[in-house]
């Protein structure tokens, strides 16, 4: 059975070419509340999912294209400053020709016109759906490493090291690029590495501390890269080797309940309703500080069932913080 990260992509490629709703129900093996499910999340992606009418019916298509994408509020925006200039004045008519022009080079209205591919379907740019992700950058960084990555080729990078505590503050180095990997509103490079023992390890690096990146002519081993077995118990941006806990929570808000409803996480949750209509979500993770931060950030729409000792942790953290604005 294929996973919602490979459902996700497979109809973002098909909506590379105009689909229905039947039409992509049909392709893809199921239902059409199915298929609404899998645009709400292709929409909240931000690549670029469009709809449009023809001949009485409604498609969808997948056109990425900045000057298609984000134009169309522009080109109100400046129809709207040409309705407030005079006619009969000679530098406003001039002005006027000159946005008749600007518009006319914006303006995309014909469906076939549009690009069919798109950064966000490309297989090696995992948008992860980890819990309450967002895609937000796309840049010349990401296209070269991701051009690094088809042809298979390693690539240099100048990384600034900020937090790792490491005695390098920046360093360039030669690294696999194995995936461009959005998670959390942040967007990493992972890159594969053959430890001394042929054991193939993966590490992240954040783009926003990337200044540069050289393509190479070195190829790149053959690496076997799974996005979901690395983010595997990690609730947030944190991956490692910490120990795995279950933890239950009582997720008390319907705006919450939604979001887990939506999000996905390895291995999946649990979710039952008590008899309150409270939904009870039994987790197994890693407990990191983003998981804590975000616990301290939902207090009054969470209880903690279990462990008993993150309960405790989290009842301390929120006193010091308490003390702390008291100081």
């Amino acid at each position: 059975m294929a996973s919602g990260y490979e459902k996700i992509n497979l109809i973002k490629n098909k909506l590379k070419n105009p689909m229905t709703v039947t039409q992509l129900a049909l392709a893809l093996g199921c239902g059409t509340r199915t298929v609404f499910r899998h645009l709400d999340v292709v929409q909240k992606e931000n690549c670029g999912l469009r709809k449009y009418k023809s001949e009485g019916e409604t498609f969808y298509v997948i056109q990425p294209d900045e000057k298609v994408n984000f134009n169309q509020n522009i080109v109100k925006q400046l129809d709207k400053i040409k309705k407030t200039m005079a006619a009969n004045s000679a530098p406003e008519i001039k002005t006027i020709k000159l946005l008749d022009k600007v518009i006319s080079l914006l303006e995309t209205t014909d469906p076939n016109e549009f690009k069919p591919e798109a950064i966000s379907t490309d297989p090696d740019y995992v948008l992860d759906y980890g819990p309450f992700c967002d895609d937000k950058l796309q840049d010349a960084l990401v296209n070269r490493v991701l051009k690094s990555i088809h042809s298979g080729t390693a690539i240099r990078i100048h990384y600034r090291h900020s937090t790792d505590h490491s005695s390098v503050a920046e360093e360039t180095k030669e690294v696999f690029p194995v995936k461009v990997i959005m998670r959390m509103d942040t967007l990493y490079l992972v890159a594969g590495e053959v430890d001394d023992k042929g054991n193939q390890v993966f590490k992240n690096y954040l783009f926003e501390q990337i200044d540069s990146v050289t393509e190479t002519n070195h190829a790149s081993p053959k690496f076997a890269f799974d996005e979901k077995t690395h983010y595997k118990y990690a609730f947030g941006k944190y991956t490692g080797r910490d120990k795995v806990e279950d933890v239950s929570l009582e997720i008390r808000t319907k705006w919450l309940q939604t979001q887990f409803e939506r999000s996905h996480f390895n291995p999946p949750i649990s979710k039952r309703f008590d008899r309150n209509k409270n939904m009870i979500v039994d987790l197994k993770l890693r407990i990191t500080p983003d998981f804590e931060s975000w616990l301290m950030g939902v207090t009054n729409d969470v209880r903690i069932l279990k462990p008993a000792s993150l309960k405790e942790k989290i009842k301390q953290k929120l006193k010091n913080a308490l003390s702390d604005m008291d100081a």
